[in-house]
């Protein structure tokens, strides 16, 4: 890739959610910075849930990144194949960086996520889900992690009174290494909004109906017994995506298609190529640990760029265990890891529920009030 300039080096970023927004901005005033992503928005996929209810609040979750560089610049084409120094646009285009970062994120049913490269087509999809979810009598929500807690209690916050049956075969709610009081505590708020928490039973099949359309279907559970119900959705089965990295890159490439790092976010084996967030096989996959290892990544880049020899690089450690689980904009429960008492729902709404961090991430994006959503 030519160079601006001799001294300035060239990094590309491949993906543009939470960690490629941090890792590109980082590094541009010091480097040439592309970031490639094939949307035309950033999605704040934290805000997703809520958008799946409430339409007129859908466009919060779509964020221009025509601010986000002041040096660097943002190429709206998908990567096809990527490998240390090499990096081949869908529509042919070669780009050579001197660094590379891998922030390609992963993959979700919807609503949690959407595809769509579109941020109009995508905007439809969740007022049409919207549409479908106020027509329900009964939804039925496959998984009782954190998605699928908050995906009920956006529902019964926008329809108190609506019937709605939540399924997970594991044993407990929240897979994960948390508190017993968390899960107690996320067990009560689920059933005292007479939600139907059905654990240790899931679906023999999932329903032959389209996931988020109104359609009566008749499922059996793994336990013997029938479900009768007009929607459901899928709050489980992430997957991430690196079918485009080739050359040595496929060998550092773990089962689940996450990459093996270190603690410096390198990927195993190769000096100028970092992998943050959820593909990187490294610490737990939420926007909040993205952020912090693409900063962790950029530091140890810029120390390369600077020539830095004495000191060490930076290392990824989590610096504040927590979860937060917002149960509709005024509900909620979570755990800080240095806090005694779980959290209350007064502090979930502070903290997350009542905004999803909209604000933050508009500042992350360099957006101004007023200006910063598309379609708006």
């Amino acid at each position: 890739m030519p160079q601006e300039s001799e001294n300035r080096p060239s990094v590309v970023v491949i993906g543009g959610g939470y960690a490629g927004i941090r890792a590109a901005r980082e590094l541009d005033d010091i480097a040439d910075v592309i970031l490639v992503e094939p949307r035309d928005s950033f999605r704040h996929n934290i805000g997703a849930l809520r958008a799946t209810v409430q339409p007129e609040w859908a466009h919060n979750i779509f964020m221009y990144y025509e601010r986000l560089l002041t040096r660097g610049r943002v190429v709206h084409e998908r990567a096809a194949r990527v490998e240390p120094g090499h990096v081949e646009l869908a529509s042919g285009q070669v780009l050579r960086p001197d660094f590379l970062v891998l922030a390609t994120g992963s993959r979700y049913p919807f609503p949690a996520k959407d595809g769509e490269e579109s941020s109009e087509r995508s905007k439809d999809n969740y007022v049409r889900a919207a549409k479908e979810l106020e027509r329900a009598d009964h939804a039925v929500i496959l998984g009782a992690g954190a998605v699928g807690i908050e995906m009920v209690g956006e529902i019964l916050a926008q329809w108190p009174g609506k019937k709605v049956t939540l399924l997970d075969p594991s044993p407990d709610v929240l897979g994960g290494n948390y508190p017993e009081e968390l899960r107690t505590a996320l067990r009560k708020m689920i059933t005292e909004a007479g939600v139907d928490l059905r654990l240790g039973e899931g679906l023999t099949e999932l329903p032959e109906t389209l996931a988020g359309v109104v359609a009566p279907f008749t499922a059996q559970t793994t336990t013997g017994r029938t479900i009768e119900a007009d929607l459901w959705l899928r709050c489980f089965g992430g997957a991430v995506p690196s079918e485009y990295l080739a050359g040595s890159l496929t060998e550092a490439r773990n089962t689940s298609g996450t990459l093996r790092v270190g603690y410096d976010m390198r990927v195993e084996g190769h000096e100028t190529v970092y992998a943050v967030g959820d593909i990187a096989g490294l610490g737990l996959p939420t926007a909040f640990l993205a952020d912090v290892q693409a900063e962790v990544a950029a530091k140890n880049i810029r120390r390369h760029i600077v020539g830095e020899e004495e000191g060490q690089d930076a290392v990824f450690a989590d610096p504040f265990p927590h979860l937060v689980v917002p149960f509709g904009p005024g509900k909620g429960t979570g755990w800080l890891v240095h806090q005694e008492d779980l959290l209350d729902a007064a502090s979930v709404a502070q903290l997350k529920g009542d905004h999803l961090l909209v604000d933050m991430y508009t500042d992350k994006l360099g957006l101004t009030e007023g200006a910063w959503t598309l379609g708006h």
